[in-house]
Formats: structure tokens, sequence, C-alpha cells
């Protein structure tokens, strides 16, 4: 704080000036680390959410019948979702569904579908979204 000197004159000592500013610049460089992790953090689960409703709608084109879905195909593709390039996969293979009645009541095979979204101008590694869905032959 201030003391009172000699001849009246106020004011804060040179080690009190550093002290504040260097407590300022470790709250500051904190206060950005912090923003920008929360903005790193925001635009991964908004590609995470633009991801997911890219595999939404290729498994929604399986289930109305708009892409014929065979037992063992696999395909690749690229879709446009709010202005970015979407790479998509998908697998079909066969599922034997588990009747809840103690096996009693056999079911048919159904297709299990697993569609598998990453941004194009990445690696197919870099799965943002991995969605399944199930279709009655």
């Amino acid at each position: 704080m201030t003391a009172a000197r000699p001849g009246g004159a106020r004011g804060f000592t040179l080690l009190e000036v550093l002290v504040a500013l260097a407590i300022l610049a470790v709250t500051l460089g904190a206060l950005i680390k912090a923003a920008t992790e929360h903005t790193r953090n925001t635009q991964y689960l908004q590609e995470r959410t633009l991801a997911h409703w890219v595999g939404q709608n290729v498994l929604a084109r399986y289930e109305a019948g708009l892409l014929v879905a065979e037992r063992g195909a696999a395909s690749e593709g690229t879709v446009q979702q709010a202005g970015q390039e979407w790479a998509y996969r998908v697998a079909i293979d066969e599922s034997q569904p588990e009747s809840l009645l103690e096996l009693a009541l056999e079911l048919p095979p159904v297709l299990r579908v697993e569609v598998v979204v990453w941004p194009a101008d990445g690696a197919a590694t870099d799965t943002r979204a991995r969605i399944q869905g199930y279709l009655l032959p």
C-alpha cells in the first residue's frame, strides 16, 4: 500500500508495482489458456455433431430404401454438410438377434449397417462419428 514519505509524497513503490504486474501477467495467461481450450473443445464438439448428422443421414437413406443394403457390402463416399466436406464408410453384415423368450422364438437375421464418418481432408482413422442401425431383410 502507500506510506507517508518525507515531504508528503504518496504513491506505490517500484517493488509493489512489479508484484502487481507479475500477478496480472499470470492471471491473464491463465485466462487466455482457458479461453483457447474452450474454443478448441467447442470446435471439436461441433465437428462431432455434424459428423453424427452425416452418419444419421446416410443410415436414413438405407432405412428409406434409397440405397440398397446387401450383406457383406462395403462402400465409401463423401457428402457436404454445413459447408464442410465429410467422408464416410458403410459396412453391412448379417446379425442374428437373440430372442427375449429364452430363444424359444426363432428370429430372422437382420442386416447391421455401420457408418463411420470423418472430415474428408483428414485420415480415415480420425473418426468423428460411428453410427449403427439394423434393417429387416
